[in-house]
């Protein structure tokens, strides 16, 4: 099964209530987004939205199997979006996000 690069923001992080759902994930740092991004209010959680010239999101970076997508869609809802982001300097350094979905 292939491992991709998950980046996460909020609740999901190592000292978020809710990052038992990457319990099988292997951290590989911390981050930041490329700028550009910001957190918006959705409820009582954050999500990351593409805002030009906004500046950049801080965040965890993490290795996760592909099969575990499909359990992270269903837990993130129907408020977000999975989505690729990029992090830091690097023009073609991405990863996997959680974004605001458009309503």
């Amino acid at each position: 099964m292939s491992r991709l690069r998950l980046f996460v923001y909020g609740s999901l992080k190592r000292a978020g209530r809710h990052h038992e759902q990457l319990e099988s994930a292997e951290f590989l740092g911390e981050v930041e987004t490329a700028a550009g991004y910001a957190l918006e209010p959705v409820g009582e959680y954050l999500a990351l939205v593409a805002v030009p010239g906004a500046g950049s999101v801080a965040g965890e970076l993490f290795e996760i199997s592909e099969s575990l997508l499909p359990v992270l869609d269903d837990f993130e809802g129907d408020a977000y979006i999975r989505g690729e982001v990029g992090l830091g300097d690097e023009p073609h350094e991405t990863a996997l996000a959680y974004f605001k979905k458009a309503r």
